[in-house]
């Protein structure tokens, strides 16, 4: 499959653009988008968003080059070694299609101990959050707090000014989010070799 750094390259040289003008566009600087494209730097997903809006096209296009298919399988063990590699105060998000043309982006989240969303995020599309194994909150901006257990499911239509939270500080929480495109802003590190967005406490 492309790395990101060559679909983005790949975008910026078929608009006739240099990196220079890329920059002063987006607001990186020259020499940090040119290490992107040769992927040798991580990105957030709120920065990947933002370059996907510069070039007009969705973020689940920065990966293509997986294959696309109508069916995609996550069997459990595949889930469990997800999960094993979430340590307290970060935050594993699993994209788990890769079409361009999906009317539907669901996400595998492995939430660890004390983590979730850095900020209060909000979202136009449907959102459905449900919780396979451990705990999760999910807090407004207005104060309000949903508290689901494992095998509890809430939906949002629309997601106004929330964001996750594992308050455990032992269990980690696995949860499947599914949600209209365009995909949820987050302040996650994108790992292009595997398709996963790690999310922690420090930025890139």
């Amino acid at each position: 499959m492309a790395l990101i750094g060559a679909r983005l390259r790949e975008l910026r040289q078929n608009r006739n653009l240099t990196l220079k003008q890329v920059a002063d566009e987006t607001g990186f600087a020259v020499s940090y988008l040119s290490l992107l494209e040769r992927d040798k730097v991580s990105i957030s997903v709120d920065n990947l968003e933002r370059l996907a809006r510069f070039y007009g096209v969705r973020m689940v296009h920065l990966f293509q080059g997986a294959e696309e298919t109508p069916l995609l399988i996550m069997r459990r063990e595949r889930i469990a070694q997800l999960a094993g590699r979430v340590e307290a105060g970060h935050s594993i998000f699993t994209l788990l299609s890769s079409r361009t043309d999906a009317q539907l982006e669901p996400l595998l989240v492995v939430v660890g101990p004390g983590h979730g969303d850095p900020e209060f995020r909000t979202h136009e599309g449907d959102t459905l959050i449900y919780v396979i194994e451990g705990g999760l909150q999910i807090l407004s901006e207005k104060g309000e707090e949903v508290i689901l257990k494992a095998g509890d499911a809430v939906c949002y239509f629309g997601f106004p000014g929330r964001r996750i939270w594992n308050a455990s500080e032992t269990e980690r929480a696995v949860v499947l989010l599914a949600s209209a495109p365009p995909t949820n802003a987050r302040d996650d590190v994108v790992d292009p070799h595997h398709r996963l967005l790690i999310q922690s406490e420090e930025g890139p």
